[in-house]
């Protein structure tokens, strides 16, 4: 259990490192690239596809930046809405 509130925290950290980073040249950010991004350093993401999404268009949306919703559902998943 704590492990696995660990891992999100430091999930919800990348993104905010993403987004951070991106936003210092860019008014946008691509779930897609996030989401690429963010594997390439968290491999085990602890959230489903879907999740990562949500987490990353609302911290994008915090931040002022607008959103590319470009990631590929896998077969199952809902859109994301947010």
């Amino acid at each position: 259990m704590a492990g696995d509130e660990i891992e999100r925290r430091r999930l919800q950290m990348l993104i905010e490192q993403y987004l951070e980073t991106r936003k210092r040249r860019h008014d946008f950010v691509s779930i897609a690239n996030a989401e690429l991004a963010i594997k390439a350093v968290m491999p085990h993401c602890p959230v489903s596809n879907a999740a990562l999404a949500e987490m990353i268009a609302a911290g994008a949306v915090t931040y002022g930046l607008g959103v590319l919703f470009d990631a590929k559902q896998t077969e199952g998943e809902l859109p994301v809405v947010c």
